[in-house]
C-alpha cells in the first residue's frame, strides 16, 4: 500500500474552485507517478495570477515534485485553469517511464531457409 503524498497548493484561497481543481487533476497524476516513483515526498504548486477583479485573470503555475533524490519543477500559463492543471499533470506522468515495443531484430540464425 502506498502512502498519500501530501500537496500543498499556494497562492489561492481554499475555498476558490480553482484551487479544488489544481488539486484534484495533479493529485491524481502523483498517485500515478507513486506507484512508479515510490520515493516522493511532497508536492507543492505555486500559483500567481493577474487581474482578478477583471473578466479574464491569467494565472502562472509553478509545481514543484519533492523527492528522494532530486526535485522535478514544472510551469505553466495561461488564462484557463483546467488546461493549466492538464498541463501540469501531462507533465508530470511524461516523467513516467515508458514501455518499449521495441524488439531486437530476429537472428540470422533463427530464421528458416526457404
Amino acid at each position: 500500500m502506498v502512502d498519500h503524498v501530501p500537496l500543498y497548493v499556494v497562492g489561492l484561497s481554499k475555498d476558490e474552485p480553482a484551487n479544488e481543481i489544481l488539486s484534484s487533476k495533479f493529485g491524481a497524476a502523483l498517485e500515478k507517478a507513486q506507484q512508479v516513483l515510490s520515493h516522493i515526498i511532497e508536492a507543492k504548486i505555486t500559483v500567481e495570477y493577474q487581474n482578478p477583479e477583471g473578466s479574464r485573470t491569467h494565472y502562472d503555475a509553478t509545481a514543484s515534485v519533492k523527492t528522494s533524490d532530486k526535485t522535478l519543477i514544472y510551469t505553466a500559463s495561461g488564462w484557463d485553469i483546467l488546461k493549466i492543471a492538464d498541463d501540469l499533470s501531462r507533465k508530470l506522468e511524461g516523467e513516467l517511464p515508458k514501455h518499449n515495443d521495441n524488439r531486437q531484430r530476429e537472428s540470422i540464425r533463427k530464421r528458416e531457409e526457404f
